[in-house]
């Protein structure tokens, strides 16, 4: 909504401004003792000032001009009446003077407001009066320090709304930055792979009434062609699906403790230097471990590190029950994702590695080591 001066009214100062006007009582009473004369000419100026005031919140522009013709009018008040009460209208300038964006200017508002009250009492003699300078003192230390107060309380209100801005900004970029990532994640894993399928599928349709064995290998080509596709989404779903080490470490500790088992940490880098990917299976086979832990171990304790160094992270998990007897399985198999299967195939993803040792009564150590450069499947030799 456009305010009386045809601009728009920010929302932050709609009413803000015109409440402060009610301490313009004490001008206003003050002049109605006056002669019809003076009280006319005083109740302009006021007009004036309380005009220049409220539109200085909407022009700052002229702000600093505004501001020195409320000092000169509230000077004008103090020396024709001769009461230097008057000056506390510039409770209002330092108000005004706050509010200027430019550091040069508030400054020379300062000066410019401290110099006209010097010249302001000097003239109409209030200086000479010790008891004067006892009821105007402390008025006008406050009148010079209110400026200050409320500059350092908007700049600290404009850095909290840059920062949410920044914050937002932040947000809007990481989701613009995820969604480009998935975009190229797709492209590279599935784009190559389904135009494979695609063109496979044609050769074998073409070769199903001249050659059906070969047209038999093609469809087993696609089969083989389909799983990799599946896989590749499998690991593009586990790296969106990330999962913090941290995160289940957290959970992990909830767990024990609720069954009983104290945890003891140890070796665990803050924060851990792993892709999403890696952060997403280590994460899984800790929450694996420990699970077997509560379940089978019938331990007491559970010791847990997490080490980092320039080739690999490794990952231990010990337990102080009663181990595994020989013989004994990992029972569930790769398609189950439990057990030592499970945790060994999503293992091969990444190339790392799992090894386990166990002494019957003595509990069961894991050990899993993942490296942090994978080597390229195809440059591995094929025995």
């Amino acid at each position: 909504m456009p305010n009386w001066w045809g601009n728009p009214v920010p929302k932050r100062y709609s009413l803000f401004p015109f409440l402060w006007l009610v301490y313009l009582i004490y001008p206003v009473i003050t002049l109605a003792q006056r002669p019809v004369s003076m009280m006319l000419t005083g109740y302009i100026l006021i007009g004036v000032f309380a005009i220049s005031y409220l539109r200085s919140f909407w022009s700052s522009q002229w702000r600093l001009l505004l501001a020195i013709i409320n000092m000169l009018i509230a000077g004008y008040f103090c020396i024709t009446f001769d009461d230097p009460g008057f000056l506390t209208m510039n409770f209002f300038t330092t108000a005004m003077l706050s509010m200027i964006p430019s550091t040069r200017q508030f400054w020379t508002g300062i000066g410019t407001l401290l110099t006209i009250s010097i010249l302001t009492l000097w003239i109409s003699g209030s200086h000479t009066s010790m008891s004067a300078w006892v009821n105007i003192a402390p008025p006008l230390i406050v009148l010079f320090v209110f400026p200050f107060i409320l500059r350092m309380m908007q700049n600290a209100r404009s850095l909290k709304t840059e920062l949410n801005l920044a914050q937002d900004e932040i947000a809007r970029l990481s989701k613009i930055e995820e969604r480009q990532r998935i975009a190229r994640d797709l492209h590279d894993t599935l784009g190559h792979t389904l135009s494979l399928i695609t063109l496979k599928s044609e050769l074998a349709e073409k070769l199903i009434p001249k050659k059906p064995e070969l047209a038999v290998q093609e469809v087993k080509d696609i089969q083989a062609t389909s799983r990799a596709a599946l896989k590749q989404v499998r690991e593009l779903v586990s790296g969106m699906n990330a999962l913090s080490v941290q995160d289940e470490l957290t959970n992990t500790s909830s767990i024990l403790e609720a069954a009983g088992i104290r945890l003891e940490l140890s070796a665990l880098p803050q924060p851990l230097s792993a892709s999403p990917l890696v952060q997403n299976i280590l994460g899984l086979i800790l929450r694996e471990a420990v699970n077997n832990v509560v379940k089978h171990s019938g331990a007491d304790k559970c010791t847990i590190s997490l080490n980092e160094n320039n080739l690999e992270f490794v990952l231990s998990i010990r337990d102080n029950g009663a181990g595994i007897s020989p013989g004994v399985q990992a029972s569930p198999g790769p398609s189950s994702g439990r057990g030592l299967l499970g945790m060994k195939e999503r293992l091969e993803l990444i190339q790392g590695t799992l090894s386990y040792s166990s002494v019957p009564g003595d509990g069961t150590t894991l050990c899993v080591r993942i490296p942090k450069v994978v080597k390229n499947q195809q440059s591995r030799g094929v025995s």
